[in-house]
């Protein structure tokens, strides 16, 4: 259906993913848009995924397996990239699952705007891939403020996207010294230089489970400061009182992970104090987590 259209090189970074990694690739196998080319790059798993892998490479010339040692996924997306040959260039974890029109409908959505990136909402769904209620969604536009605020979701995450080949030669790779704020590194950087694109419909489903790495609170903590610092360092907030601001709500959501998830008291209660230090308004979004949690 769409042999005459550009090829979309699509990367898979697997790490030990055997339970999901047939039913993700299954899903890239029947987009509608079918000029693509997939590259699988196993990042040193154990569990032996290749055994569920190399099957379905067999019978498709438009995949490829790519094997290295673990050096976690920022690495493996980059591999992926740098063996790709697309246009346009797209990710998706390997738990993660595409609906049919995917590709297609972003490509198209690329038609009618001048978009370095463009992304759509996700269904979620649990372990066995059943649906759970709720989705993912998020923005269209100039939107390297309302990342930098982080008070709402800009980009969903990596399988959500589809970027133009030079917008990546433009803002550079997946950063190495990040694994959990990888993404969010990107698309700040992405969102600095060009307007984001929103397929405002479901074209994927995000899996839940206790693996996602976003559950790692020592591991998020870790990235979202060095994340906050390298925004700094490269000047991406247009004044002080903006990034004091942007400061205290990345320190509130610390807190809160801290203090919810990581039953860490004493850790929620020192971000919290942060929040108030770098913009004392900081104190009225405490009060009211606080109340609708009591209420």
């Amino acid at each position: 259906m769409s042999t005459n259209f550009p090829l979309i090189s699509v990367v898979i970074p697997a790490y030990n993913s055997r339970r999901f990694i047939t039913e993700t690739v299954e899903s890239v196998l029947q987009q509608l848009y079918s000029n693509f080319e997939l590259i699988i790059v196993d990042d040193g798993s154990t569990d032996g995924q290749e055994e569920y892998i190399l099957p379905i490479c067999k019978r498709d010339s438009r995949i490829r397996y790519v094997s290295k040692p673990n050096e976690g996924v920022s690495f493996a997306r980059n591999v992926g990239y740098n063996h790709s040959s697309g246009l346009y260039v797209a990710f998706l974890d390997a738990d993660d699952v595409w609906l049919k029109d995917n590709l297609m409908v972003k490509f198209l959505k690329f038609q009618t705007g001048d978009y370095g990136l463009v992304h759509s909402d996700a269904l979620l769904i649990d372990e066995d891939s059943n649906l759970i209620n709720g989705m993912m969604n998020g923005g269209e536009g100039s939107l390297l403020q309302d990342a930098l605020q982080w008070t709402r979701t800009i980009v969903p995450g990596p399988s959500s996207i589809l970027v133009r080949r030079e917008v990546l030669n433009a803002v550079g790779l997946f950063d190495t010294n990040l694994s959990t704020s990888a993404d969010h590194d990107f698309f700040l950087r992405v969102a600095s230089k060009y307007a984001i694109g929103h397929v405002p419909n479901p074209t994927w489903k995000y899996r839940l489970h206790e693996s996602n790495m976003h559950k790692k609170i020592e591991l998020m903590e870790k990235d979202v400061l060095f994340l906050y610092k390298k925004a700094s360092d490269n000047k991406l907030f247009p004044n002080m009182w903006f990034e004091r601001e942007c400061y205290a709500n990345m320190y509130l959501i610390l807190g809160a992970s801290w203090a919810g998830d990581g039953k860490n008291k004493f850790k929620g209660i020192l971000y919290a104090f942060l929040a108030i230090g770098n913009h004392p308004k900081a104190i009225f979004n405490i009060y009211s987590r606080v109340m609708k949690r009591w209420l």
